[in-house]
């Protein structure tokens, strides 16, 4: 998961910071947004991703199986629902 996390951003904190800072001094909005997509997540961003996965294994070994496949075929199928309300529109 840490990897996953880490594998956008990899260049080190100070250069990613550089970057930003004289981004932000070109004025130009296009140009940071995809400054900002390319970095990815902020260290507090992460912080949290990592922290809900964390709770979301504990979770997991606690239950039985078959509410893991039940939970695991509400999610698919709010997510076919979704696509599906969104190719529609």
């Amino acid at each position: 998961m840490h990897a996953l996390l880490r594998q956008r951003a990899a260049l080190p904190r100070e250069d990613l910071e550089y970057l930003v800072e004289r981004v932000a001094k070109l004025k130009d909005d296009r140009l940071q947004q995809c400054i900002a997509e390319l970095i990815g997540w902020g260290d507090d961003e992460r912080a949290e991703i990592e922290t809900f996965v964390a709770i979301a294994i504990e979770v997991m070994r606690t239950t039985t199986v078959t509410k893991l496949r039940s939970a695991a075929r509400t999610v698919e199928l709010r997510y076919l629902l979704r696509d599906k309300e969104k190719n529609e529109k």
